[in-house]
């Protein structure tokens, strides 16, 4: 039936097309294949209404809600029932609910950041991409960016994750990398930016760049070959000489740990698989780590790892991991 000025949709039908569109949106984004046309098209509509992007957060809600389900059982009601023998296992229901609610807001972030971007990578994945200047860079797992290349300035947000930068000179066109809390400018070196959750890490393998504090223009850093410094919106911090093999070691496959607490080391594999990691037993966080893990496995991390640890560990799904 045709909706004309005199009998226009009703809010429920309102209501279910904007859902309709949030689930096309949802199921459009997850394709390799997005066009930055696509992208703008999805940017614009989320954008016109509240309503959008509530039913577009419900979408990513509900994703991650079934992901977990499936994770735990072949049904949520098995899942349901499953977790009373979890509990006599010693594990606590609002574990569970805590990797639910993780998985979930993780996954919307995740793909709002991906919609934004020119190039980016999945979890395990890397991608190296060659600029039009001759420069390249290359993604780590889960990272992002965009790229303005204009006659006057050559420009790389980092979105999210990690990236190396290998740059081409130009003194016409400085080279500039934004992070959250800091803009790195260069003419020609190799080095690496990381964003990540309360700072951006800069590490220089070769050559020379400046490092600005983004909430301090004035407040500036020169590093040079192996220098290191961490930005956060208070400031930057003294800056120190950086163990590249170790810190860098990602561009060669391998992730290398010496000496280093059990809890950094899982934040940095966690980055490289998907589900969620769980401490139940809190102590267990510094628990000191030596060992190399092969990235080009992804699948097979977090096992690597474990036979190197004197502690348990308990896979109740691929998907979500207890420690201790």
């Amino acid at each position: 039936m045709k909706q004309t000025k005199e009998n226009p949709p009703s809010e429920s039908s309102l209501e279910e097309l904007i859902d309709e569109q949030a689930v096309a949106w949802f199921a459009r984004l997850r394709a390799d294949n997005v066009s930055r046309e696509e992208k703008a098209a999805f940017a614009d509509w989320l954008q016109q209404s509240p309503s959008h992007q509530n039913a577009f957060d419900e979408i990513c809600l509900l994703w991650g809600d079934t992901q977990l389900k499936q994770a735990l059982g072949e049904t949520g009601e098995k899942a349901l029932n499953n977790s009373r023998n979890a509990a006599r296992r010693g594990f606590q229901l609002p574990l569970l609910m805590a990797a639910c609610l993780a998985l979930a807001l993780v996954f919307r972030a995740e793909l709002l950041i991906v919609v934004q971007a020119d190039y980016s990578t999945g979890i395990g994945k890397q991608q190296t991409v060659r600029l039009e200047d001759g420069s390249r860079v290359m993604l780590n797992t889960n990272s992002a960016i965009t790229v303005t290349m204009k006659d006057k300035q050559r420009t790389i947000e980092l979105l999210q994750g990690e990236a190396f930068f290998d740059v081409e000179p130009d003194t016409d066109r400085p080279f500039i990398v934004q992070g959250e809390h800091s803009t790195t400018r260069v003419l020609g070196t190799r080095f690496f930016v990381y964003r990540k959750n309360n700072s951006d890490e800069v590490n220089v393998l070769s050559g020379k760049v400046q490092v600005t504090n983004n909430n301090r223009p004035k407040e500036s850093v020169l590093l040079h070959d192996h220098d290191s410094v961490s930005v956060n919106r208070d400031g930057l911090n003294k800056t120190h000489i950086a163990n590249t093999k170790l810190a860098n070691s990602w561009v060669d496959g391998y992730l290398v740990f010496q000496d280093v607490a059990l809890v950094d080391v899982i934040e940095q594999v966690q980055r490289y698989r998907n589900g969620v990691v769980i401490f139940k037993d809190d102590s267990l966080r510094q628990f000191r780590i030596n060992g190399r893990i092969n990235l080009r496995d992804p699948q097979h991390i977090l096992s690597t790892l474990e036979k190197t640890l004197s502690v348990k560990v308990t896979h109740l799904t691929d998907w979500l991991v207890i420690i201790g």
